[in-house]
């Protein structure tokens, strides 16, 4: 299963768990739920994914700053090519590093893709 990823997404109950001591798994936990709900945004006129890869796997989800109003965190995906690799000695799955700022008067979370490593 390809968990599918909006570049926004609100989740109004993250306003009432703000306190909970755990928050971090109960977000992980509302991240998946939320993806897997979600629709692709782009998608070819075959109706395919625009992107080869999806998001197979998330863990170590980490809020790095809780100032203000906007938190920033951090978490890391599993992708996958839906493709064939190219040759033989890729296995097609790579570790991706997630951003993503959750607006704490809006419940509105916003993701950014960092980095990407073999």
């Amino acid at each position: 299963m390809f968990l599918v990823y909006p570049r926004s997404v609100t989740i109004p109950e993250a306003l009432e768990r703000l306190d909970d001591a755990n928050f971090e798994d109960w977000l992980t936990a509302a991240f998946i739920e939320t993806a897997s709900q979600a629709p692709s945004e782009e998608t070819n006129t075959n109706g395919n994914s625009r992107h080869p890869a999806g998001i197979t796997d998330l863990w170590m989800l980490e809020i790095e700053e809780r100032t203000g109003e906007v938190w920033l965190g951090k978490f890391q995906v599993e992708l996958k090519n839906e493709e064939k690799p190219s040759d033989d000695s890729s296995t097609g799955q790579r570790s991706a590093e997630l951003s993503f700022a959750l607006d704490t008067r809006t419940a509105e979370i916003t993701f950014e893709p960092v980095a990407l490593a073999h």
